[in-house]
């Protein structure tokens, strides 16, 4: 008789948590579907102003040339390139690969990889976020520096002067 009271107590206390647990989940992914909304009540969701995650920013320079500008770019903007080579894939040379690391007060050492691919009219490069791709915060620096090196184009506050690739998409 007590262990029946006590496996209906646990089950009573799981289905509760189950039941919690999915109905905080499905709130979180209708506030997400809506445009502008976010998990806090009267908090605008973050707009960033520059290119966004996954898009791609366009070079006229080779690989190589993108890797001496971020080694100088970089360590000005506390990051620190730690090594860098050659991305290959299946069809052989695909461009110059980096790895960039960073130190922040909380969680220690943060490390981003990324590749500066090869194209005919030069090179690009994929924005990203975690710890993939290209630092957020070093785009404009870095766009500056190949505006200042090759001379074409204009650096605008949001660090647009490569153009970008996927951001319509993905705002559609």
């Amino acid at each position: 008789m007590k262990h029946t009271h006590t496996r209906k107590i646990i089950v009573l206390i799981g289905s509760i948590a189950l039941a919690m647990s999915i109905g905080c989940s499905t709130a979180k992914s209708v506030v997400s579907a809506v445009p502008g909304a976010s998990y806090v009540p009267g908090l605008e969701a973050e707009q960033t102003s520059g290119p966004a995650v996954g898009a791609k920013l366009h070079f006229k320079l080779t690989p190589d040339e993108a890797l001496k500008i971020l080694a100088t770019v970089a360590p000005a903007h506390g990051w620190e390139l730690d090594a860098v080579g050659e991305q290959y894939d299946l069809q052989g040379l695909r461009g110059k690969y980096f790895r960039l690391l960073t130190r922040r007060f909380i969680g220690g050492v943060f490390e981003i990889n990324g590749v500066f691919f090869s194209e005919p009219t030069g090179t690009y490069i994929v924005i990203g976020k975690k710890d993939t791709g290209f630092p957020q915060d070093l785009i404009e620096p870095f766009t500056a520096a190949v505006v200042a090196k090759t001379g074409e184009g204009q650096v605008p506050a949001a660090a647009a002067s490569a153009s970008v690739e996927g951001s319509a998409a993905q705002t559609q």
